[in-house]
């Protein structure tokens, strides 16, 4: 994967990002901003984890006074009322028309810009298109999932996030099978690992005996970025255990792009520090843990 520019998007999200001309402006400003940088042939942009998720409509009415996990049910609960599962429910009834916005508004920017770009993961259904039933929603599963668009603008897959935390499999998300993150492309082989995913050495193994040279790592960690961890830091534990682990000694895996979302959903504060790595080394790393960044490095 030679003469390839690795870019990371630290974005910074709150209640005033969804509008729809809001933040198809503000995607491709960081896009813009970020072909600046550029000095090599080919680009590859990697946006962060879930922040995306926040575009169904409803959320622009409600007050973002919660937690995320209670964000979330409120939005359910004002669109559906009390049914058996008022959570699928709500996000199945705009899913359609989410997904088209957000197909759209990612699928354009990596045509404009002529790169490889890996969307924000976002909550969705998988939706499939056929000629005489048009798009439709496959099933009724929730999936924490990223888009992967090629330089013209075609979807080459979707990632689904195959490991869920606690608080991801007690509110609405299914776990989704690996079998789409691995993409063979013009410039090399790339995989995706949805965040917690990167911690699963089965998921790492997968991935570097898949042949994949790039491992792309979309993240929103809701933790004090500096507080206390198993006698360290988060930040501390999180490269350790994370992209360090995960790019050390592989036979194929040689570089990995861990793009992190920082923001405030109510109570809730996302923090990181956006990073790039080759081999257990690090090229680059965002300077703050609570504010937009963009890093990017030329192989």
């Amino acid at each position: 994967m030679k003469d390839t520019d690795l870019t990371a998007i630290q974005v910074w999200f709150d209640q005033e990002s969804y509008g729809e001309e809001t933040f198809r402006r503000k995607m491709r400003d960081y896009a813009s901003e970020t072909s600046l940088l550029w000095k090599g042939s080919n680009h590859i942009i990697a946006f962060p984890e879930f922040f995306a998720t926040f575009l169904y409509p409803s959320f622009r009415k409600l007050s973002f006074e919660e937690t995320t996990t209670k964000t979330l049910a409120k939005y359910a609960i004002k669109n559906m009322g009390f049914s058996l599962n008022p959570l699928k429910k709500a996000f199945l009834r705009d899913a359609l028309g989410i997904e088209a916005y957000y197909h759209g508004v990612f699928s354009t920017i990596a045509r404009e810009f002529e790169t490889y770009l890996l969307a924000p993961s976002i909550l969705l259904p998988i939706i499939d298109e056929e000629s005489e039933r048009g798009r439709f929603i496959r099933d009724g599963r929730l999936y924490n999932m990223a888009y992967l668009f090629n330089p013209e603008g075609k979807l080459l897959t979707r990632a689904l996030k195959h490991n869920l935390t606690k608080a991801e499999s007690s509110v609405l998300f299914s776990r989704g099978e690996p079998v789409d993150n691995v993409v063979h492309t013009k410039i090399g082989i790339i995989g995706i690992a949805i965040c917690y995913d990167m911690f699963f050495q089965s998921e790492i193994e997968r991935l570097d005996a898949a042949g994949c040279e790039l491992i792309l790592v979309p993240s929103c960690n809701f933790a004090e970025w500096k507080g206390s961890m198993r006698g360290s830091t988060q930040e501390r534990v999180w490269f350790r255990d994370g992209p360090i682990r995960a790019s050390s000694c592989r036979e194929k895996i040689r570089y990995l792009v861990n793009p992190m979302a920082t923001g405030i959903v109510g109570r809730d504060k996302a923090q990181g520090r956006s990073s790039i790595w080759s081999r257990g080394r690090a090229l680059a790393v965002a300077r703050k843990f609570d504010g937009e960044e963009i890093l990017n490095v030329t192989t």
